[in-house]
């Protein structure tokens, strides 16, 4: 990808994190990120989603982590007939795995944290009973309720809130944390992603997001299950925040995690945390901690923002 903008403060520290693989990463980083799209089984079945396709001779091939899950070989699949009436969306694969991991059933009642744009909500609406969209922007809320719309999503009830204003004895069985970051993973998608990056940008998002983790758990059931997940490499956004939040909540866990036909990496920072390295699955860069609520039977600290 031409003209790419990077800061010489971003290449000194992931050069210095990276190491010896910092080349094969830079090299990846630089390119376009291959196409993909999830199949919206709340307008269409994945056998017909295909069919479609396949008429207009558009290649495409299955990826392997979900039964909805495809990439596509075609420049523009947002000026698609199958895109245009929410047959399928189009989503970057690492930023579905999220969703894949979390693995809602039909029985749960999931809290999508921090919604917008909505290509995870139209996942939790598929794979989910019921599903609490949550987005404070005004503008983001705007694009949210326009997917809702677009993709059918009747299970979603959306609403312009930050989730830690929510009523204190609400609760759900599973709940997605795709917290905003730094977006250091939007470099194969925006040449222009790492214009406002610093590292006290980083810094910034990591001290909101430890307290976002803490307080998104609360709202989670005794026995339920969260994914937390960013599109940052940035320790201090991934492993630094889940090791403060075990801190805080001692009656949590952090399972482990399998994607089919995925390489993931744990690491020795955070147990059962991973990452996506985009020269591993041509994906963009991706973290994700799954993590489990046990019924506490010692008063847990309060989490102020």
């Amino acid at each position: 990808m031409r003209n790419t903008y990077f800061p010489r403060e971003f290449l000194d520290k992931y050069s210095a994190l990276l190491g010896k693989e910092w080349d094969e990463f830079f090299k990846t980083i630089q390119t376009k990120q291959p196409k993909s799209f999830w199949i919206n089984t709340n307008k269409s079945t994945v056998n017909n989603a295909l069919e479609s396709l396949k008429k207009k001779n558009i290649s495409f091939k299955w990826l392997k982590f979900h039964e909805q899950s495809y990439s596509i070989d075609f420049a523009t699949p947002g000026q698609l007939e199958e895109y245009r009436e929410g047959l399928i969306s189009i989503q970057e694969k690492a930023a579905m795995m999220p969703v894949v991991v979390l693995n809602p059933s039909k029985d749960d009642y999931v809290l999508d944290a921090c919604a917008a744009p909505g290509m995870k909500t139209i996942q939790l609406s598929n794979l989910s009973g019921k599903v609490f969209a949550a987005e404070l922007n005004t503008k983001r809320f705007e694009i949210l309720k326009k997917t809702i719309e677009r993709f059918d999503l009747k299970n979603v009830e959306a609403k312009r809130i930050d989730f830690r204003n929510l009523k204190r004895n609400k609760r759900f069985d599973k709940i997605l944390l795709d917290v905003v970051c730094s977006s250091e993973g939007l470099i194969r998608k925006k040449r222009e992603a790492l214009v406002d990056w610093s590292q006290s940008l980083v810094k910034k998002k990591a001290h909101d997001q430890k307290h976002m983790l803490v307080r998104a758990f609360d709202y989670l059931k005794d026995g339920g299950e969260m994914v937390y997940s960013t599109c940052s490499f940035a320790p201090e956004e991934n492993e630094e925040v889940i090791n403060y939040f075990l801190t805080r909540r001692t009656n949590a866990t952090i399972e482990p995690i399998k994607l089919e036909g995925v390489k993931i990496r744990e690491n020795k920072l955070c147990k059962n945390c991973v990452r996506l390295y985009p020269q591993d699955n041509d994906t963009q860069q991706f973290f994700i901690a799954k993590i489990k609520k046990h019924k506490s039977t010692t008063p847990q600290p309060e989490e102020k923002d």
